[in-house]
């Protein structure tokens, strides 16, 4: 690990409030994410504004941003691959369903 790249995961997170329900934070002087008040809880989304998750708390929220392996990022992202599989799935079944179909019926064509 480099020099740089140690400075930067040891910095402290600093917060800011920039809005009424809306706080960014920084790490290291640059951009690392930031929380939005939502009707219910809380929403984190990453430097990338990718969301991390959806939290009762704002302690909860901010803690979420210091890593992606947080146990509610990780059922989240486990959520968001198996529906990716499923709709693959489903989309490969009907497009092979059709190509059967058009193949038995082109001979009555």
């Amino acid at each position: 690990m480099s020099s740089a790249t140690t400075a930067l995961t040891s910095a402290r997170v600093t917060w800011a409030g920039v809005d009424t329900g809306f706080w960014v934070a920084h790490r290291g002087g640059e951009y690392f994410g930031c929380v939005d008040a939502v009707a219910g809880g809380f929403v984190s989304r990453d430097a990338h504004g990718i969301p991390i998750g959806r939290y009762d708390a704002l302690d909860a929220a901010k803690a979420s941003l210091r890593t992606t392996t947080h146990p509610a990022n990780t059922r989240h992202r486990a959520r968001l691959e198996r529906a990716a599989l499923v709709t693959a799935t489903a989309v490969g079944g009907t497009a092979l369903a059709f190509a059967l179909t058009a193949g038995a019926l082109a001979p009555y064509l």
